[in-house]
């Protein structure tokens, strides 16, 4: 039998072999974990796109395609500075003036036979028999009629009438005239807001639609601007004449006014066949350079005016942009890509 220190000898060189193969085994792991680690990095970072292959909002089309389109340089348009009030036909005469007028006149024939009886009271006095009493009630109806006929003239005022037009009523006992007889006029009534009072004056051009007859405006100038602004709807009256040759307009009729306020101004336009409306509701606009590659450009707009649209931002003049075709270029940069 070995002796005992060889038995010892050969254990420890056993306990050695297998710390070595452990240790080995245990590197190698490690290693092999490191490696996939890394190869799912270099995956993941391969699987993302770079900034470089991001598609871009453009298409580019064939010769043949090309036809589907119009394409025009950037050019301007007048638009008209103006403003719309919703309003409706009325009668020659405004039937609240036509009140306010006849209230005028009634008040003046009552001042002035309540003045002259006054006057006829004090002259006669006590000693012809007039009784205090009797002079107290003329002063009391004079009185009456001075202030019913001051409410009168503030009404008249406050509908547009002058001061020498209330008292030309007055002396005359007749209503006022709002245009010559021989003119063949028809009127409206509009409301303009409290904020575009301001801007409006007598004598400024109208537009007047109603949808009776949406194909044909009518044209005036507004004769009166009311002194009162209406403290329910804060919006300020104005009446003007429209010239009606065909008799066509009736008193009651619905109609949009246009209140031209200022001259028109020259703007970059585009024809509104050119402004395509996205799915979030912004308005974008195919242009090109040459006329085979075509790039989405949003743009900001304002009226829309004789089938054109302003350009408040986003085009210069010159440039080329598709008129008539946008929504095919849409279209195509939309669809799913084909298998």
């Amino acid at each position: 039998m070995p002796c005992e220190t060889c038995r010892r000898s050969t254990n420890a060189r056993v306990i050695g072999a297998l710390l070595l193969f452990v240790a080995a085994t245990l590197t190698s792991g490690f290693e092999a974990g490191c490696s996939r680690g890394e190869s799912a990095a270099a995956t993941s970072l391969s699987a993302r796109p770079s900034a470089s292959s991001l598609p871009d909002k453009s298409v580019e089309l064939s010769h043949e395609q090309l036809g589907a389109l119009a394409i025009a340089p950037v050019g301007t348009h007048l638009f008209s500075v103006a403003r719309e009030a919703v309003g409706s036909i009325t009668f020659d005469e405004d039937p609240t003036i036509v009140q306010a007028e006849a209230t005028l006149i009634g008040a003046a024939a009552t001042f002035d036979a309540t003045r002259k009886e006054l006057t006829r009271v004090r002259t006669l006095g006590e000693t012809n028999g007039i009784a205090p009493k009797e002079l107290e009630q003329a002063m009391s109806e004079y009185q009456t009629a001075t202030a019913a006929l001051k409410s009168a003239r503030d009404a008249v005022r406050a509908l547009g009438k002058t001061d020498a037009q209330i008292d030309r009523m007055v002396a005359s006992g007749r209503f006022s005239q709002s245009a010559p007889p021989h003119r063949p006029a028809k009127w409206v009534l509009a409301n303009v807001t409290e904020t575009d009072s301001p801007l409006v004056r007598v004598g400024q051009q109208v537009l007047v639609t109603v949808p009776a007859f949406p194909e044909h405006p009518y044209s005036g100038s507004i004769s009166k601007i009311y002194a009162v602004v209406d403290p329910g709807t804060h919006r300020l009256g104005i009446r003007a004449a429209l010239v009606d040759p065909k008799d066509e307009l009736r008193p009651g009729m619905l109609a949009t006014v246009t209140i031209r306020i200022a001259e028109p101004i020259e703007s970059i336009a585009i024809p509104a066949t050119a402004a395509v409306r996205e799915g979030d509701g912004s308005m974008i606009v195919w242009m090109t350079t040459d006329r085979r590659r075509f790039v989405q450009r949003p743009l900001t707009l304002g009226q829309l005016s004789d089938g054109y649209y302003q350009v408040l931002a986003g085009l210069q003049r010159g440039e080329l942009a598709v008129t008539a075709g946008g929504v095919f270029l849409s279209n195509m940069l939309n669809a799913p890509p084909s298998d």
